[in-house]
């Protein structure tokens, strides 16, 4: 089955420069005990922006309090820019590894595959010799395949020891399908 993909277009760059001497690097576990934004707090911010010109000093807010604040929110839309297109890059990344992963051994199984006939229409097993680490490399799945099989006729093997029948796995049929509802009258 073939999977569908597009070529990535999106920014192959991230500019974190509008954050020099603001971004942090924790330890692990450095975390823990810290804050984060709870539910309103769009609303407080918004509320905070009408009310601090007219009535912040009359509250006792300091001025540099509020401007720390509104420094930390326009620092965390900088982030969260940046995380956005980090975070998709990222799956990219990941996504395109899988990808040319799986073409590489594709390539893998057909170099396999043309040794192994170049060698048996030649009758020359001698042309095996120097990609033997390539065959044992390819048949790794197939070995596998082997030993699950094996290991799952043994189960079923003493299943039915056990059971002194044939295994047989308990399904049940599945429920007919109901018919169509008939099309609504022109």
């Amino acid at each position: 089955m073939a999977t569908l993909y597009i070529n990535y277009i999106g920014p192959h760059t991230l500019d974190l420069s509008a954050l020099q001497g603001k971004l942090v690097d924790y330890e692990e576990g450095g975390l823990q005990g810290l804050r984060s934004d709870m539910l309103g707090f769009q609303s407080i911010a918004l509320s905070l922006a009408e009310a601090m010109p007219l009535h912040g000093a009359a509250a006792g807010i300091p001025q540099d309090v509020y401007d720390h604040f509104v420094m930390c929110n326009e620092t965390i839309d900088n982030i969260d820019k940046g995380l956005a297109i980090a975070q998709k890059q990222v799956e990219v990344l990941k996504e395109s590894r899988a990808y040319y992963a799986d073409a590489r051994q594709n390539d893998v199984g057909l170099m396999a595959d043309a040794v192994r006939s170049r060698a048996q229409r030649r009758k020359d097993a001698s042309v095996l010799i120097p990609f033997e680490p390539l065959l044992k490399y390819n048949g790794q799945i197939g070995e596998k395949a082997l030993r699950t099989r094996r290991k799952n006729e043994q189960a079923k093997a003493e299943q039915e020891a056990e059971t002194g029948g044939p295994a047989t796995q308990s399904t049940e049929p599945a429920a007919p399908a109901e018919p169509p509802a008939p099309p609504p009258p022109v």
